[in-house]
C-alpha cells in the first residue's frame, strides 16, 4: 500500500520522523534537518511510504514541484529527490520483487496526479534496484573501503603517502570533534569553509550562514564530525563529515591557500580514515568531481584507487507528449530571451524544461 506524507505539514513531518525511527536508519541524507539544510527547505517536500508486508517498509522523500515556464504555471508537476545520496530506503526484509511493486505503485500515482517526470539521486548501495525508469550512470564516485591500517597505507597512491609525510615534517596536528561540538570549533570550520568558497567563486547555494551550520551540527551531533588541521595552533584546513552507522561521507570543507604547500588536505583525509577505522566504519564516501574524471575526482581516487563506483541518477518520463510540449515551451521562452536553446536529444540535463543556462 502506497501512502503520501506531506512533510511541509506538522502531521506529515511527525509521521516521517516516526517512520525513520521504526526503520532504525542513521543515514544522514534522510534526516529532515539535512534535507532542510541542503535542499532549500520543506516546501513541497513529501515522502512516499510503501508496505509490502506488515513490519516491512520502503520510504522515499522528495519534492513535488509545480512546473512553471515564463512565470506561467503549466498545471503539471515533477518529482525531484533531495540533494545528495537519496532514493528509496527500506527495512532489511524488503526484496527485489517488493521494489518492483513499489515502483509500479509509484508510477500509477504519478500518472493520476499530473506528474510528468521523476529525477532521483540514488545512493551508492544499489537502491536503484528494479527501477522502472532509466538508471543513468551520471558520474564516477569514490566509495572507499576502510581496511587494516598497514594495508590501507600501502593502497594509497605514492603521492598521498609523500604528502602525508611532508605534513608530518611540517608539524601539522589534527583534532577530530564528534558529539558535543563547541561553537568555537564550528566557527573554525566555518571561517575556513567560507574563505574557500569565496576564493573559488562558488555558487550562492554553497554559502550557508554560520547560524545554519551551527544549528544543523548541534541538532545532529550523532551524524556530524569536524576534522580540523592546525599549524602552530592556527586552523588551516577543516572538513565537515557526515556519519551513518557504517559509513562516513565527505561533505563540505576547505583549506587556507597560504598553507597548501604543507599538504594539509592529504593529512586531513588520512586522519579521518584512521578515525573511521577506530570507530568501526566500513566505508568512506568521498564522492566525485565536477566533470568526468577531472582533477578533483583523481585527487579523491588517490586515497582509494580501486574503490570507484558508478553514481546513478534515475530519469523517468511519465507523459512523453506533455514532456515534449513543456520542452518546446521552454525552448521558445529561452529563444525569445536570447538564452541558449534546448535540444530534445540533450542527455546532459534532466528534465530539460528546468535547464537554466
Amino acid at each position: 500500500m502506497l501512502n503520501i506524507h506531506k512533510l511541509d505539514t506538522d502531521e506529515g513531518l511527525t509521521s516521517y520522523k516516526d517512520l525513520l525511527k521504526n526503520l532504525n536508519s542513521t543515514n544522514p541524507y534522510y534526516s529532515i534537518d539535512y534535507i532542510n539544510f541542503s535542499s532549500g527547505g520543506l516546501l513541497n517536500l513529501i515522502c512516499f511510504s510503501f508496505n509490502p508486508r506488515k513490519d516491512e517498509i520502503i520510504l522515499m522523500p522528495g519534492y513535488i514541484k509545480p512546473i512553471i515556464i515564463d512565470n506561467i504555471e503549466s498545471g503539471y508537476f515533477d518529482f525531484i529527490s533531495p540533494y545528495g545520496y537519496s532514493g528509496p530506503i527500506c527495512t532489511s526484509g524488503v526484496d527485489n520483487l517488493d521494489f518492483k511493486f513499489f515502483w509500479s505503485a509509484l508510477d500509477k500515482w504519478y500518472k493520476e496526479n499530473n506528474i510528468v517526470t521523476e529525477f532521483i539521486r540514488f545512493n551508492l548501495f544499489g537502491n536503484q534496484i528494479e527501477y522502472s525508469g532509466n538508471s543513468f550512470p551520471t558520474m564516477l564516485n569514490v566509495k572507499g573501503q576502510i581496511i587494516d591500517e598497514d594495508a590501507q597505507w600501502n593502497s594509497f597512491d605514492y603521492k598521498v603517502r609523500k604528502n602525508y609525510k611532508k605534513a608530518i615534517r611540517e608539524n601539522l596536528k589534527s583534532e577530530i570533534y564528534f558529539k558535543n561540538i563547541k561553537q568555537d570549533q564550528i566557527l573554525e570550520f566555518y571561517d575556513i569553509y567560507k574563505t574557500t568558497m569565496d576564493r573559488n567563486g562558488a555558487k550562492d547555494s554553497f554559502f550557508y550562514s554560520f547560524s545554519e551550520f551551527k544549528k544543523y551540527i548541534i541538532q545532529n551531533e550523532e551524524n556530524c564530525v569536524i576534522c580540523t588541521v592546525y599549524h602552530n595552533e592556527i586552523p588551516i584546513s577543516s572538513e565537515l563529515i557526515l556519519v551513518s552507522q557504517d559509513t562516513i561521507y565527505s561533505f563540505l570543507g576547505g583549506t587556507l591557500s597560504n598553507y597548501f604547500d604543507k599538504r594539509p588536505n592529504d593529512f586531513l583525509k588520512v586522519q579521518v580514515i584512521n578515525w573511521a577505522r577506530n570507530n568501526g566504519k566500513k566505508y568512506f564516501v568521498l564522492g566525485g568531481g565536477y566533470g568526468f574524471e577531472d582533477g578533483i575526482f583523481k585527487y579523491k581516487k588517490s586515497f582509494f584507487p580501486l574503490d570507484v563506483v558508478n553514481y546513478y541518477t534515475g530519469r523517468k518520463i511519465l507523459n512523453k507528449k506533455v514532456y515534449d510540449q513543456l520542452v518546446t515551451k521552454a525552448f521558445n521562452f529561452k529563444s525569445s530571451e536570447g538564452m541558449d536553446k534546448l535540444y530534445i536529444e540533450d542527455n546532459n540535463f534532466f528534465p530539460l524544461y528546468r535547464k537554466k543556462d
